[in-house]
């Protein structure tokens, strides 16, 4: 989308001044990066053109990319008169504008396609369906900045809600389908949720059976009536269905709702929005296992999938198969927002399995297909045993685990995917924060270099270590798509975003000498499988709740298929002969699908340090020393 181009500003703040005869601290000047002045010009007793001549040629030279940096400018005429000013560049564009942009490129081309095919939206839909929405959502009390939850799988109607959200001024808040009770709960209180937008239940969730559990007020309260003691900010609930649930609006009477409301008030509230408001709260697991919202702003996203965009030289012609949930980053940011500034159409597909995917490429002719290594290895192994035709494929990106080169290189043989990319990220990177396309040997093992606008670094500090040539030490992140913080939890987002902005990934990594990022393993207790963040606490305390278990601790282990799986070492109560399909039992209903562990592990004691600490390291070890994990692993390596 050229306008994206058009919309990208540079503006200086003057910081400091010296030898100069009057106060500019303070004064801002905006500029286009044609060099247009957008900003009034500056009412100053002494006239000093050399300080708007000295900005311009700054901007006519500055990289097409968001950052920030200070600067001393120079007189050419009087070198002892300087400005220091903060220079920022930024696209001046918020989430609604960028879908109003769009829908004036792209106004017929398709953007959304269901997983069946029965249902087209083309981007005039989707941008009317988002407005009405908004609309809808304005009438029944959403106010600017109110978080509204999103808890679905992938369909057309989640991606109307994230515009729609955003149009109307609030938050959007995608939550994981299957979560269950006690963390659905959690999620919900520590969301401040004050609309919550669900489906009634797909394969593997009975959310509205769930959501009557944990918050009864509803089956009497009348709809947008709600008074719920344990969610007391929670006001309307809204179901995407057309039949009619205690307590709920139904979707279709939301959008008809938004009809009746003019056009105008919902342009005042769009008018209001700021590129550094918050657009997206994305929950991830923290070592504590307490949910943390990261909080991601208009401009944080716009310019991160921006990049996304540019790497897979993305056009209207292409058209994406998005299998990454959207209640990731990776989903609703690297796929959805990527697809809608390039006019790409976007193909839904509501659950991961394998057929369904290659399926769906096969009918739809899918260029883009972007996952976890997980995707990717499944397909491979589907194609064995089973012809698709999926040769329209051109580009991806491969994320959210680490994926050897080799990997790579398979990849790009087995399905024909020339222009794959390699990501590394993180949702509080907004999320990607290098990327690695190509095959320069030197970047074999890496994950590429630094996108445009972001900056990283290894810390030196006494958990670091040399390598070779190389210090290995914790990953830092500073730039434009640095998270503004942790929803309501100042002291966590302290704890990883230092004074100069630098972000703390918990990962540990090294920069080769040719510039090359690559990730070592991880400081921080979180277990990444199939691209989900995993927290071993949550799985620790639950564990400790079945009535014959004393103890439990968990780690993750290598896997060659999901990037990691769960490892749980249990110390049994006395006389207790539970097995592992006791423990399977136990969790089945209380722990998601993809938290309950693959390998269960009876111990009568745990391998401790001098200080009495669990050595989870040595767990590891031995968890990968079972005959159990060993077979498992022969089957993806042989």
């Amino acid at each position: 989308m050229k306008e994206i181009s058009r919309k990208r500003k540079i503006i200086f703040t003057v910081l400091k001044v010296d030898s100069i005869p009057c106060s500019l601290v303070g004064k801002k000047m905006i500029f286009s990066y044609k060099g247009e002045r957008l900003s009034e010009s500056w009412d100053l007793r002494w006239p000093m053109p050399w300080i708007e001549q000295e900005f311009r040629k700054i901007v006519l030279k500055y990289e097409l990319v968001s950052k920030e940096e200070i600067s001393r400018i120079y007189n050419p005429e009087e070198p002892d008169q300087y400005v220091e000013v903060r220079i920022r560049s930024y696209i001046d564009m918020t989430v609604p504008e960028l879908l109003g942009e769009a829908v004036q490129c792209y106004c017929g081309q398709e953007a959304l396609i269901s997983n069946t095919g029965s249902r087209r939206i083309n981007y005039h839909d989707l941008y009317r369906d988002s407005r009405r929405l908004a609309k809808g959502l304005i009438s029944l009390g959403v106010k600017k900045n109110n978080n509204v939850a999103v808890w679905a799988v992938n369909s057309p109607e989640v991606v109307i809600s994230q515009f729609g959200i955003s149009n109307a001024g609030a938050v959007f808040v995608p939550l994981n389908a299957y979560e269950k009770q006690l963390r659905m709960q959690a999620l919900l209180k520590q969301s401040n949720t004050h609309t919550l937008i669900m489906q009634v239940g797909a394969k593997g969730t009975e959310n509205i059976e769930l959501l009557y559990k944990i918050c009864p007020e509803l089956c009497d309260a009348e709809p947008g009536k709600l008074n719920s003691v344990t969610f007391p900010n929670l006001k309307n609930v809204i179901v995407i269905s057309g039949d009619e649930y205690p307590g709920t609006y139904g979707w279709s009477d939301v959008l008809s709702i938004g009809d009746s409301v003019e056009n105008q008030i919902l342009d005042e509230r769009q008018n209001q929005i700021d590129i550094d408001d918050v657009v997206h709260i994305i929950y991830t697991s923290g070592s504590t296992g307490n949910p943390k919202g990261v909080m991601l702003s208009h401009g944080n996203i716009i310019e991160n999938a921006n990049s996304m965009a540019e790497l897979m030289k993305l056009t209207e012609e292409d058209v994406m198969c998005v299998q990454a949930p959207l209640f990731h980053c990776f989903g609703s940011i690297a796929c959805v927002i990527a697809g809608v500034i390039s006019g790409s159409s976007m193909v839904m597909v509501n659950r991961f399995k394998t057929c369904i995917a290659l399926s769906l490429i096969e009918r739809e002719k899918c260029t883009i297909l972007s996952g976890v290594p997980t995707l990717f290895i499944s397909c491979m192994e589907q194609l064995k045993s089973e012809y698709y035709d999926i040769s329209s494929l051109r580009t991806g990106i491969v994320a959210g685990a680490s994926c050897s080169s080799k990997t790579i290189e398979t990849i790009k043989d087995i399905m024909g995917i020339e222009n794959l990319i390699l990501s590394y990220g993180l949702t509080e990177a907004s999320p990607c924060v290098s990327a690695l396309k190509g095959t320069d040997e030197s970047a074999a093992g890496t994950v590429g270099k630094p996108i445009p606008g972001v900056q990283v670094k290894i810390s030196a500090d006494e958990d670091s270590y040399m390598s070779g040539e190389s210090l290995v030490g914790e990953v830092l992140v500073k730039g434009y798509n640095v998270m503004k913080g942790y929803y309501n939890l100042p002291e966590e987002t302290s704890k990883v975003i230092n004074s100069d902005g630098w972000l703390r990934t918990g990962d540990l990594g090294c920069i080769n000498e040719d510039g090359y990022l690559c990730i070592k393993g991880r400081k921080k207790d979180i277990v990444i499988r199939c691209g989900e963040n995993i927290s071993p606490s949550e799985i620790e305390d639950f564990m400790v709740t079945c009535p014959d278990i004393s103890e439990a601790y968990a780690v993750g282990i290598p896997d060659c298929l999901t990037g990691e799986e769960i490892a749980v070492f249990i110390k049994l109560k006395e006389n207790s002969k539970a097995t592992d399909e006791d423990i399977r039992s136990c969790c089945r209903g209380k722990l998601a699908t993809n938290k309950i562990p693959k390998y269960i592990i009876f111990v009568k004691e745990f391998p401790l340090s001098d200080t009495g600490k669990v050595l989870k390291k040595d767990l590891k070890k031995v968890a990968m020393e079972t005959k159990k994990y060993k077979e498992s692993q022969k089957i993806w390596t042989n």
